[in-house]
């Protein structure tokens, strides 16, 4: 499995934590996004909202956030200050119809599995370099519903997860945090149920937020 790397990794976690906030900040923009389209469920216009969403905020520099504290697996505590990150920054996002052929090739490479196309698949800067980074988009009425198939899957990819429903709920973490107990037995291609909850239940266990006189602290475990 490919685990992003560790500074490419802390920018992402504040940033995906803002573009949460963004995105139920726009409860209303998505209750009116069609989510069906021709008798069948259909992500097409999420997947370019949320890409234009990116867009708009390709950097985390008007962020309220001052710090970040990683907790490592064994309990050690890493704190860093958000403008560490400033470099960084979104340069363009493509839809899976925009992919090119180098970028197929590089998601091939990091999933180590059977090839499929990202929803959405970022382009960063910093500067030092140009990473890229895949992002999954899910949406359901409900909680559960079917994930990737074992083959496809990358654990640490990014989800953005949406529940429709009277009020429209976004969650957003790892691949892996969405992931529920359950497997479809007997299926020679196991897709591990992913559930909304079970994201949003991790973000509450992990992340704490601290509301001080002057600075408010963002604690967030790996992931």
């Amino acid at each position: 499995m490919s685990i992003p790397n560790e500074e490419l990794n802390k920018f992402l976690t504040i940033y995906f934590y803002e573009l949460e906030n963004l995105l139920k900040s726009k409860a209303d923009d998505l209750k009116l996004l069609k989510f069906q389209s021709e008798e069948a469920n259909t992500d097409e216009f999420i997947k370019k909202y949320v890409k234009e969403l990116i867009l708009s905020m390709p950097t985390i520099k008007d962020s309220e956030l001052l710090f970040l504290e990683v907790v490592s697996e064994n309990g050690d505590k890493n704190g860093v200050k958000i403008s560490e990150f400033f470099s960084y920054e979104i340069v363009n996002v493509f839809l899976p119809e925009e992919l090119l052929p180098e970028h197929r090739k590089s998601i091939t490479e990091l999933k180590e599995s059977v090839y499929t196309h990202p929803d959405l698949y970022l382009e960063i800067k910093n500067e030092d370099a140009v990473y890229f980074q895949s992002v999954e988009i899910k949406s359901t009425k409900q909680n559960n519903i079917p994930g990737s198939s074992i083959q496809q899957v990358s654990p640490f990819e990014w989800v953005v997860f949406i529940k429709r429903g009277k009020e429209m709920e976004v969650s957003t973490g790892f691949y892996i945090n969405s992931v529920t107990e359950k497997l479809p037995f007997p299926d020679r291609s196991p897709r591990p149920q992913v559930g909304f909850n079970t994201l949003k239940n991790w973000n509450k266990k992990h992340r704490a937020h601290l509301k001080m006189s002057h600075t408010k602290k963002a604690y967030a475990g790996r992931g």
